[in-house]
Protein backbone atom coordinates (compact mmCIF):
# COMPACT_ATOMS: atom_id res chain seq x y z
CA UNK A 1 0.00 0.00 0.00
CA UNK A 2 1.70 3.28 -1.23
CA UNK A 3 -0.62 5.49 -1.22
CA UNK A 4 -3.39 7.42 1.77
CA UNK A 5 -6.22 6.90 -0.07
CA UNK A 6 -5.51 2.88 -0.09
CA UNK A 7 -4.80 2.65 3.19
CA UNK A 8 -7.50 4.89 4.12
CA UNK A 9 -10.47 2.34 2.27
CA UNK A 10 -8.23 -0.61 3.74
CA UNK A 11 -9.08 0.83 7.32
CA UNK A 12 -12.73 1.44 6.26
CA UNK A 13 -12.16 5.20 6.55
CA UNK A 14 -12.19 5.18 10.21
CA UNK A 15 -14.54 8.24 11.93
CA UNK A 16 -12.56 8.31 15.31
CA UNK A 17 -8.60 7.12 15.46
CA UNK A 18 -7.09 6.46 18.68
CA UNK A 19 -3.56 6.91 18.79
CA UNK A 20 -1.50 5.18 21.31
CA UNK A 21 2.05 5.81 22.08
CA UNK A 22 3.70 4.33 25.29
CA UNK A 23 4.45 6.56 27.68
CA UNK A 24 1.72 6.66 31.06
CA UNK A 25 -0.91 8.68 29.57
CA UNK A 26 -1.48 5.32 27.00
CA UNK A 27 -3.79 3.75 29.95
CA UNK A 28 -5.58 6.82 30.99
CA UNK A 29 -8.78 6.58 32.49
CA UNK A 30 -10.30 8.79 30.22
CA UNK A 31 -9.49 6.92 26.96
CA UNK A 32 -12.33 6.17 24.97
CA UNK A 33 -13.71 3.04 24.30
CA UNK A 34 -15.50 3.92 21.18
CA UNK A 35 -13.32 4.27 18.49
CA UNK A 36 -12.65 2.93 15.00
CA UNK A 37 -9.16 2.28 14.53
CA UNK A 38 -6.13 1.72 17.42
CA UNK A 39 -2.96 2.91 15.82
CA UNK A 40 0.09 1.61 18.50
CA UNK A 41 3.98 2.26 18.62
CA UNK A 42 6.15 -0.60 18.53
CA UNK A 43 5.53 -3.45 20.67
CA UNK A 44 6.36 -3.08 24.36
CA UNK A 45 2.53 -2.19 25.43
CA UNK A 46 1.99 -6.17 24.80
CA UNK A 47 3.59 -6.95 28.56
CA UNK A 48 0.60 -4.87 30.09
CA UNK A 49 -2.25 -6.75 28.11
CA UNK A 50 -3.85 -3.51 27.29
CA UNK A 51 -5.50 -2.73 24.32
CA UNK A 52 -3.14 -5.11 22.12
CA UNK A 53 -5.24 -5.40 19.19
CA UNK A 54 -4.26 -2.96 16.98
CA UNK A 55 -4.69 -1.38 13.32
CA UNK A 56 -1.78 -0.17 12.85
CA UNK A 57 1.64 -0.53 14.24
CA UNK A 58 4.30 2.15 13.50
CA UNK A 59 7.65 0.31 14.43
CA UNK A 60 11.70 -0.21 13.50
CA UNK A 61 12.08 -2.41 15.99
CA UNK A 62 12.59 -5.95 15.11
CA UNK A 63 10.41 -7.42 17.47
CA UNK A 64 7.44 -10.05 15.79
CA UNK A 65 3.92 -9.12 15.58
CA UNK A 66 2.06 -11.52 17.73
CA UNK A 67 0.86 -14.71 16.33
CA UNK A 68 -2.47 -14.27 14.33
CA UNK A 69 -1.88 -10.32 14.18
CA UNK A 70 -3.84 -8.60 11.19
CA UNK A 71 -2.44 -5.33 12.41
CA UNK A 72 -0.58 -3.30 9.49
CA UNK A 73 2.56 -2.42 9.91
CA UNK A 74 4.22 1.28 9.19
CA UNK A 75 7.51 1.96 8.45
CA UNK A 76 9.44 4.94 8.96
CA UNK A 77 12.15 4.58 6.04
CA UNK A 78 12.38 2.01 3.08
CA UNK A 79 15.48 1.18 5.04
CA UNK A 80 13.60 -0.27 7.98
CA UNK A 81 10.81 -2.25 6.52
CA UNK A 82 13.09 -4.01 4.38
CA UNK A 83 15.57 -5.34 7.23
CA UNK A 84 12.48 -5.77 9.80
CA UNK A 85 10.43 -7.26 6.74
CA UNK A 86 13.24 -9.77 6.10
CA UNK A 87 13.48 -11.14 9.79
CA UNK A 88 9.52 -11.39 9.51
CA UNK A 89 10.30 -13.89 6.59
CA UNK A 90 13.11 -15.73 8.28
CA UNK A 91 10.13 -16.42 11.15
CA UNK A 92 8.15 -17.50 8.11
CA UNK A 93 5.68 -14.23 9.51
CA UNK A 94 4.24 -12.27 7.37
CA UNK A 95 2.46 -9.13 8.02
CA UNK A 96 -1.09 -8.91 7.46
CA UNK A 97 0.13 -5.50 4.84
CA UNK A 98 2.88 -2.49 5.17
CA UNK A 99 3.63 0.56 4.19
CA UNK A 100 6.84 3.08 4.69
CA UNK A 101 5.84 6.62 5.37
CA UNK A 102 7.65 8.49 2.89
CA UNK A 103 5.72 6.17 0.10
CA UNK A 104 2.27 6.97 2.15
CA UNK A 105 3.08 10.59 2.12
CA UNK A 106 6.43 12.50 1.16
CA UNK A 107 5.62 15.48 3.30
CA UNK A 108 5.62 12.96 6.38
CA UNK A 109 8.83 11.73 5.43
CA UNK A 110 11.60 11.35 8.88
CA UNK A 111 14.58 12.47 6.52
CA UNK A 112 12.81 16.23 5.97
CA UNK A 113 13.93 16.80 9.16
CA UNK A 114 17.14 17.95 11.55
CA UNK A 115 16.49 14.69 14.03
CA UNK A 116 14.28 11.81 13.20
CA UNK A 117 10.69 12.05 14.39
CA UNK A 118 9.33 9.39 16.81
CA UNK A 119 7.42 6.68 15.59
CA UNK A 120 4.93 7.94 17.93
CA UNK A 121 5.06 11.54 16.10
CA UNK A 122 5.14 9.95 12.44
CA UNK A 123 1.98 7.98 14.07
CA UNK A 124 0.06 11.24 14.83
CA UNK A 125 1.03 12.59 10.94
CA UNK A 126 -0.28 9.87 9.62
CA UNK A 127 -3.53 10.05 11.69
CA UNK A 128 -4.24 13.43 10.65
CA UNK A 129 -3.77 12.54 7.35
CA UNK A 130 -6.48 10.33 6.98
CA UNK A 131 -8.80 12.85 8.32
CA UNK A 132 -10.99 11.21 10.91
CA UNK A 133 -13.82 13.04 11.97
CA UNK A 134 -12.27 12.81 15.40
CA UNK A 135 -8.83 12.18 16.30
CA UNK A 136 -7.93 10.93 20.24
CA UNK A 137 -3.71 11.00 20.99
CA UNK A 138 -2.64 9.49 24.47
CA UNK A 139 0.55 8.35 25.55
CA UNK A 140 2.43 10.56 23.63
CA UNK A 141 4.18 12.08 26.72
CA UNK A 142 7.09 13.45 25.29
CA UNK A 143 9.34 11.86 27.75
CA UNK A 144 8.30 14.43 30.78
CA UNK A 145 5.70 12.34 32.75
CA UNK A 146 6.45 12.16 36.03
CA UNK A 147 5.65 8.88 36.64
CA UNK A 148 8.19 7.68 33.93
CA UNK A 149 8.63 6.16 30.59
CA UNK A 150 6.05 3.69 30.41
CA UNK A 151 2.91 2.69 32.25
CA UNK A 152 4.01 1.41 35.37
CA UNK A 153 7.31 0.57 37.10
CA UNK A 154 10.17 0.82 34.59
CA UNK A 155 14.24 1.53 35.45
CA UNK A 156 14.60 2.72 31.83
CA UNK A 157 15.56 6.90 31.78
CA UNK A 158 12.54 8.84 30.73
CA UNK A 159 14.31 10.75 27.74
CA UNK A 160 14.39 10.85 24.24
CA UNK A 161 16.99 8.44 22.13
CA UNK A 162 20.11 9.74 20.18
CA UNK A 163 18.50 9.46 17.21
CA UNK A 164 15.42 11.60 18.51
CA UNK A 165 14.84 15.38 19.71
CA UNK A 166 11.80 16.69 21.60
CA UNK A 167 11.22 20.02 19.35
CA UNK A 168 11.84 18.41 15.84
CA UNK A 169 9.03 16.06 17.52
CA UNK A 170 6.74 18.56 18.33
CA UNK A 171 7.58 20.76 15.09
CA UNK A 172 6.43 17.56 13.21
CA UNK A 173 3.37 16.75 14.86
CA UNK A 174 2.41 21.03 14.72
CA UNK A 175 3.19 20.96 11.29
CA UNK A 176 1.01 17.25 10.84
CA UNK A 177 -1.47 18.89 13.28
CA UNK A 178 -2.28 22.27 11.55
CA UNK A 179 -4.36 20.89 8.34
CA UNK A 180 -6.28 18.78 10.43
CA UNK A 181 -9.88 20.34 10.85
CA UNK A 182 -11.91 17.44 12.64
CA UNK A 183 -12.24 17.16 16.83
CA UNK A 184 -8.76 16.43 17.86
CA UNK A 185 -8.83 15.53 21.87
CA UNK A 186 -5.30 15.01 23.16
CA UNK A 187 -4.89 13.49 26.79
CA UNK A 188 -1.14 13.48 27.15
CA UNK A 189 -1.04 16.49 29.32
CA UNK A 190 3.00 17.44 28.31
CA UNK A 191 1.97 17.07 24.64
CA UNK A 192 -1.50 19.16 24.88
CA UNK A 193 0.59 21.75 26.72
CA UNK A 194 3.37 21.89 24.19
CA UNK A 195 0.80 22.17 21.56
CA UNK A 196 -1.49 24.83 22.58
CA UNK A 197 -0.82 26.66 19.68
CA UNK A 198 -2.57 24.62 17.31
Amino acid sequence: MKELAQLRRRLGQPGTILCLGNGPSSESAELPTDFDCLFRVNWIWRQRAFLIEPDLVFTADPDLPPPGSRAILGFPTAAAADRILRAHLRQDRSPAAWFTVPDLSPELAAGRWPAYPTNGALMIGVAAALRPQRLVIAGIDLYQDPEGKYPGASDEPNEYGDLHDRNTDLDYMRTALSGYDGELVILSAALKSSLKTV
